[in-house]
């Protein structure tokens, strides 16, 4: 026996009028999409975290992978190449958090890969020979902004690579080869 909507009108009481039916019926809609922003607003939140995630796990993975890379320093110029290779993802990240692009936090969670940054420039200065603070300056200026807005300062802990430590013993082997 199927439903039949017009048995069932009649039997509602007659006390039901028009002003009713519709507020019941805007109750229910009103209901409907409250619960529909509710689940909307859950998944953007995981969507959002999800991607604050990935960002987080790239940037760090990306920073590991270049401190990693030390292992194969070989040359005067493959230390060169990875303190601007590091010192330019940090630049990176920090116009990124400075432009509002990434959520806030994941810079100030990377900021022990900044204070390191300040290390390579250090290295620069002491080792190459050259006053390389005012072309850090020009060249990574996000990184420098970052790091007077957030206090970032030298971690002693923090070490250079030793072949980089080195520096000027290998630039003499080069210069003999």
């Amino acid at each position: 026996m199927l439903f039949n909507f017009e048995n069932t009108f009649l039997q509602i009481p007659q006390t039901l009028d028009l002003s009713v039916i519709a507020i019941i019926v805007s109750s229910v809609t009103a209901t409907i999409l409250a619960v529909m922003v509710v689940i909307t607003w859950k998944n953007i939140h995981e969507s959002t975290n999800t991607t604050y995630s990935q960002l987080l796990r790239g940037f760090h993975e990306d920073l590991t992978n270049r401190l990693n890379k030390n292992s194969v320093l070989k040359t005067t110029d493959d230390c060169k190449r990875y303190a601007n290779d590091y010192l330019n993802t940090v630049d990176e990240i920090a116009f990124l958090d400075g432009s509002g692009k990434i959520p806030k936090g994941i810079a100030a969670y990377l900021e022990r890969f900044f204070a390191y940054g300040l290390n390579i420039i250090n290295w620069y200065d002491d080792m190459v020979g050259e006053d390389f603070l005012d072309t850090a300056k020009k060249n990574w200026p996000n990184y420098f902004q970052y790091c007077e807005k957030h206090k970032i300062h030298l971690n002693p802990d923090d070490k250079l690579p030793k072949i980089m430590l080195d520096y000027n013993k290998l630039q003499d082997s080069e210069f003999h080869d």
